[in-house]
């Protein structure tokens, strides 16, 4: 660990060789600096990255996905499709919470009622589609029966939110999920303070031999990113993320530093408010020209040198081109802004004047709402920028809707047919304050979530896409790279090329001091 003592194999050697007392074997160590704290305790409640994050290193879910975002073994070591409505998981033997009780078949049926729970309140629940029945075949085997056809009831299984929970402990009041964290995941929780730390320390009772190969993991929160560049250099932590690609290049001269750009299935997006009568955007002529507007390339280019891509509502680390042919993507630029000065002169409008919010908290935001700024000045908007604490950001977006539009980024998870579900206010519930419900689009969301991967999806989520641009209301910007950093003198690291559902630190448990 970066300023504590790591005591080396020949350093023993000499003491002993000496006569000198041996000290106890060395407790081996790796630092993270987090970024962010958590938004809530409860991994079935709270929707934000930096408590998936969290959440990842302390409990488990029963499937989870590989660099190819296919399907894995998670809690469950196996499982069945008997037919398109039922489904059966076995747990891997010897699988325990870190108190030593093993994972049964009722942890499993009880964290998937909790989700569906409406007391619960989880925005998880409409992922998993229609449940009517789950049986324990026996102690590791648990049966699952759905209503429907539900091609995304397996993915979403494999999304943090739904982590199985010591639903024993639970119900007998001796584990609060709002407060408290309890999980068969490779670490548990001994400390933390509010906005400084964690220590989490080894799960004795990981089910996989000789893993975690760390055992304590310091967690330094640190916000700012000039904070975490300075505790990089000078070794206070040991691995971190980065949403600005500078930083990797500002650190590239440290000795011992290395960087790896992650992949996602996540994107930048906007949020506009199609429900205010006070803003330009209420009239869909505006939205549709704003989109049309936007140098999705300028906001790779200048704000991301290039490192990411232009990206759609369905995401294209999916492989799929559903949304590539529309006019607001295929259409040269000239051809666009010509249209949405049209499309303004129908409005009445052609010079709206917006704002455009960023939580001031994250300057690649407010990088991309300034060239975007610049963008959309070409057609004659008058655009604003409102860099704002991330408090009054939340507020007035999510709860209020007292706003134009406002920069963003999305989840991708891990199915083309997951994302998209956020389009309809109704199921998404997030987006209440600002998302116009589309009766049209909303029956084709429900109806794709039943279709599998095949010709016929491919074909339903083209149309989906169309009734997206159509509506302009939340808008694909740019794909969202993680790029990781870390000091590859101070520790060993496994990381992935490629990862849907944020989870950058799949492998954390493979992470180890460097030798």
């Amino acid at each position: 660990m970066p300023g504590t003592p790591r005591t080396s194999l020949s350093a023993l050697a000499i003491m002993a060789g000496l006569g000198l007392a041996l000290p106890a074997t060395a407790e081996s160590v790796i630092t993270w600096g987090k970024p962010a704290e958590i938004t809530g305790f409860d991994v079935h409640v709270a929707g934000t990255v930096a408590s998936w994050e969290m959440y990842q290193m302390v409990y488990e879910t029963l499937l989870t996905t590989d660099d190819d975002l296919n399907l894995q073994p998670g809690l469950a070591e196996s499982w069945e499709e008997v037919s398109q409505t039922r489904f059966i998981f076995t747990l891997r033997e010897g699988a325990a919470f870190s108190n030593g009780r093993v994972v049964d078949a009722q942890d499993v049926i009880g964290s998937i009622e909790r989700i569906r729970n409406p007391e619960t309140a989880s925005y998880w629940a409409h992922q998993l589609g229609e449940i009517v029945s789950m049986e324990a075949l026996d102690d590791r085997r648990v049966a699952v029966d759905l209503a429907r056809p539900h091609a995304t009831f397996l993915p979403a299984l494999a999304h943090i939110t739904a982590a199985i929970i010591p639903v024993q402990e639970y119900q007998a009041g001796e584990f609060n999920p709002e407060s408290e964290m309890l999980g068969s995941g490779p670490f548990m929780v001994s400390a933390h303070n509010q906005d400084e730390s964690w220590t989490l320390l080894r799960n004795p009772h990981y089910g996989r031999d000789g893993y975690p190969r760390a055992d304590r993991m310091n967690v330094a929160i640190i916000p700012d990113e000039s904070a975490r560049m300075a505790a990089l250099r000078d070794g206070r932590i040991d691995f971190t993320t980065f949403e600005n690609p500078d930083a990797p290049q500002m650190l590239g001269t440290t000795a011992g530093v290395a960087h790896h750009p992650i992949q996602t299935t996540n994107y930048y997006r906007f949020d506009v408010n199609a429900l205010s009568e006070d803003s330009a955007f209420h009239d869909r002529r505006v939205r549709q020209a704003m989109n049309l507007s936007l140098d999705r390339d300028a906001i790779n280019m200048l704000v991301f040198n290039g490192t990411s891509a232009v990206d759609y509502p369905v995401p294209a680390a999916f492989g799929t081109d559903a949304c590539h042919d529309l006019d607001t993507y295929a259409l040269p630029r000239e051809e666009r802004l010509a249209r949405a000065r049209e499309l303004l002169a129908e409005a009445g409008q052609p010079a709206p004047r917006v704002e455009l919010m960023a939580a001031s908290a994250n300057p690649v935001l407010v990088r991309i709402a300034e060239v975007a700024q610049q963008s959309l000045a070409e057609a004659g908007f008058d655009v604003r920028i409102a860099a704002v604490p991330t408090a009054e950001y939340l507020q007035r977006v999510f709860t209020d809707g007292d706003f134009d539009f406002s920069a963003s980024w999305l989840a991708g998870y891990t199915d083309p047919s997951m994302v998209i579900q956020w389009w309809n206010p109704n199921f998404a519930v997030w987006n209440l304050a600002f998302q116009e419900e589309v009766p049209e689009l909303s029956e084709a969301l429900a109806a794709v979530r039943s279709v599998p991967d095949s010709p016929e999806r491919d074909e339903a989520l083209r149309d989906i896409c169309a009734m997206i641009d159509e509506g302009a209301n939340l808008l694909a910007l740019v794909s969202k790279v993680d790029y990781v950093v870390y000091r590859s003198d101070q520790v060993e690291v496994r990381l992935a090329d490629r990862t849907g559902s944020a989870n950058t630190w799949q492998y954390i448990a493979e992470f180890a001091p460097a030798e």
